[in-house]
């Protein structure tokens, strides 16, 4: 069953680059356990999104040991709210 969902946009950095820029698709390369942790993360963020009116939340302060070298950090930014 498909459903829908409200639009949102996705932004990245090259390896590297400081400079953001708007994408149309990204690959996760992981194993399933990484998966879950990432789907984890998300799940939370969106409840921290709800309960405290958060601005953004990072992955990279949840992980024990988080390096550059291993992972991708994943910044999650609450949507703007309409005026």
């Amino acid at each position: 069953m498909t459903k829908t969902m409200r639009s949102f946009r996705v932004a990245g950095t090259a390896t590297g680059s400081k400079k953001s820029k708007q994408l149309d698709e990204i690959t996760i390369l992981a194993n399933p356990d990484t998966l879950r942790r990432i789907a984890i993360f998300l799940i939370g963020a969106a409840h921290d999104m709800e309960a405290n009116q958060f601005g953004h939340v990072h992955l990279q302060d949840t992980i024990k040991g988080f390096s550059y070298d291993n992972h991708v950090d994943i910044i999650v930014h609450a949507e703007p709210k309409k005026r």
